[in-house]
């Protein structure tokens, strides 16, 4: 078609350049309202606009020319248009096939964010169990630690504390020795046990030990 269009501008006794010069000044001229133009058609009525302006242009060219080339141009021409038009035909298919794709990744990917919400939430919950959990084992071990503290601290000052005699006794309760053996042939051990206490400043009971007669610190 190139070398054909070469030979038809020199038998016209013109140049190739000269004439797509001239084409292109023509085509220019009707579109200078480009920037007019919008739209998502766009590239369709710039196509429209080509393929106008070269059919009128051929059109005008042919029309110097004898009838039986007219008739070869006008059928080159025709095969440019359906090859344009194939073109855009699989141009637009493949626009729609992208987008039909693009509507189920958006989908899948939309599930995928759900799935791993879902799993976020699930990784919380387990979190705050374990919190619960481990701050109810510190406070078990807490209340323990302490209980067993107060129990040794106990067993540890009534070992520190020596056995007394009956007049040692009376001299710490503030109490005569004849109060004392009253109180004890008087009073069951475990009530002779919280008298002591009640009269003792430290609060400590005390029990008595026939075998050693001696009074110890009442555990």
């Amino acid at each position: 078609m190139w070398e054909q269009f070469i030979a038809r501008c020199n038998s016209q006794g013109t140049t190739a350049t000269a004439m797509l010069t001239q084409f292109i000044k023509r085509y220019l001229d009707g579109i200078n309202d480009l920037n007019a133009i919008g739209g998502n058609d766009l590239d369709k009525r710039l196509d429209s606009m080509i393929k106008a302006r070269v059919e009128e242009y051929l059109e005008e060219y042919l029309s110097a020319s004898n009838n039986n080339s007219a008739k070869e141009e006008n059928q080159a021409i025709l095969a440019i248009c359906e090859r344009l038009d194939k073109v855009e035909s699989q141009l637009l298919s493949e626009s729609n096939s992208k987008e039909t794709e693009a509507i189920p990744n958006i989908a899948d990917l939309e599930q995928k964010i759900e799935g791993m919400a879902a799993r976020i939430k699930q990784l919380t919950e387990a979190i705050l169990k374990i919190q619960d959990y481990l701050n109810n084992q510190l406070k078990q071990t807490k209340k323990s630690y302490n209980n067993s503290y107060n129990n040794s601290y106990y067993q540890r000052s009534t070992q520190r504390i020596q056995p007394l005699t009956e007049e040692g006794l009376a001299a710490r309760l503030g109490v005569s020795v004849e109060t004392i053996r009253e109180q004890r042939n008087k009073l069951h051990p475990p009530l002779f046990v919280a008298w002591c206490k009640g009269k003792d400043k430290s609060g400590m009971g005390w029990e008595f030990h026939e075998n050693t007669g001696l009074y110890y610190p009442a555990s």
